[in-house]
Order: structure tokens, then sequence, then C-alpha cells
């Protein structure tokens, strides 16, 4: 299936949602500038969503990556604490065991690169136009 086959579904889900949410009217703006503005707000939202599955299946195009996601990555107490005393350096150097869970994160886009043997966690976020525009932030 090609990129766009995948991804417009999400995007048409999106608009069928927005179209279907019953908002509340402002009494100031009225019904139809309410609901525009409700509209374009709820759409900013849930645009992350759609970048996320984009890029996502961009990279799964990739013929040196395996991409995934993951809405409760466990994070340990052992792993929490030696985020919070330790160096990036020496963090990267430290192994830990996965699935004893103190908490969780949701991670947006994890990357497998095959060609460097490399793992790299993402929080993806939409560009505001005041800040720089690249869309993903490296976790790790």
């Amino acid at each position: 299936m090609a990129f766009m086959e995948r991804v417009a579904p999400v995007v048409d889900d999106t608009i069928q949602a927005l179209a279907k949410v019953r908002f509340v009217e402002d009494p100031i703006a009225g019904a139809r500038y309410s609901r525009a503005t409700s509209i374009i707000s709820s759409a900013y939202k849930r645009h992350g969503r759609i970048l996320e599955f984009a890029l996502r299946e961009s990279l799964r195009e990739s013929n040196r990556h395996k991409v995934w996601h993951d809405e409760a990555f466990k994070v340990s107490h052992e792993a929490d604490v030696l985020a919070q005393t330790q160096d990036w350096a020496e963090c990267r150097q430290t192994t830990l065991p996965y699935g004893n869970s103190f908490r969780t994160l949701q991670v947006d886009m994890v990357a497998y690169d095959s060609a460097d043997e490399s793992i790299r966690a993402y929080e993806i976020k939409r560009p505001r136009p005041q800040m720089h525009p690249g869309l993903a932030q490296e976790l790790c």
C-alpha cells in the first residue's frame, strides 16, 4: 500500500470526527463563529496525531529502519534514578532490563536504524511559527 493510501484514512477520520463534535457556543462570538473557532482550535490539536502517523509511515518505507510507537513505554525506578543522576554519556553505557514499571511514558516514535545499529525515541510536535521549523525532538 502506498504512503498516501495509508495516511489519507487518518486525515479523513480526523476531519469526520471534527464535523461530528458538538461545541459549546460562545455567547460573544455567536453560533457560526464560535463553531468555526472551535473546529480550527481542535484541528490544531489533532494535527499532531496526523504528523506522528505520517512520519512513522514515511520511515517504514526505508529499507534500513524498523519503526513503531509505544503508548505505555515502561520506565523502571532504576532507569528513572539513573536518568536524574548521571549524564547522557554514562546513561548510554548502562544496561538495564526492560519490563519493571515505576511509571510509563507515551513515545510517539521509536526507530531502529540498522545502518548504525542505533535506536532513537522521538516526541513529535507540530512546529509553531515562532519556533525552529523542526518536527521532532529526539528524546535519547
